[in-house]
Order: structure tokens, then C-alpha cells, then sequence
């Protein structure tokens, strides 16, 4: 199982939280390709991004940076805390 250190929560599984999206999303090339081929014949460059993710338990939202080559975990910041 792979776990998370999440401000106020501590320590938590994964599996608790839902992604919900990208704070900036990674822009889009706008060509004549069909949506399912965009989403499957695109390249995929490993990045570290932004996401929106939400603890419904706690009902407390979070900006996790995430590699999504190693799909690691870098840093977790509870959104109401950021300035």
C-alpha cells in the first residue's frame, strides 16, 4: 500500500484521497485528432505537476506535487494554509 503524509492527517493511505484534477493544466495541442485519440496517441512526458486532491473523511482539500514518472509524492500543502 503506498501512503501519504498529509497536513493534519498524518500518515494515510491513498486510497483515501480522490484526485480531482491539475492546478495548471498542461496545455493542450488543439489539432483535428478525435478526443480517444488524443487521450491514447499523445505523448506523456514525466513531469512533476500540481493536483487537486480531496480527503472526504476529513471534508479537507489539498495541492499535492506529484512526479508522474515515479508517480512520487513530493510535497503536500493543505490548501486553506496557503497564502
Amino acid at each position: 500500500m503506498r501512503w501519504i503524509e498529509a497536513p493534519l492527517l498524518g500518515r494515510r493511505p491513498v486510497t483515501e484521497f480522490t484526485i480531482n484534477g491539475v492546478l495548471e493544466p498542461e496545455p493542450e495541442v488543439i489539432d483535428d485528432r478525435e478526443p480517444g485519440q488524443w487521450v491514447f496517441e499523445r505523448s506523456s512526458v514525466p513531469m512533476i505537476r500540481t493536483e487537486w486532491w480531496y480527503h472526504a473523511g476529513a471534508q479537507l482539500w489539498f495541492l499535492v506535487d506529484r512526479d508522474t514518472g515515479s508517480d512520487e509524492v513530493i510535497e503536500v500543502k493543505l490548501v486553506r494554509d496557503i497564502d
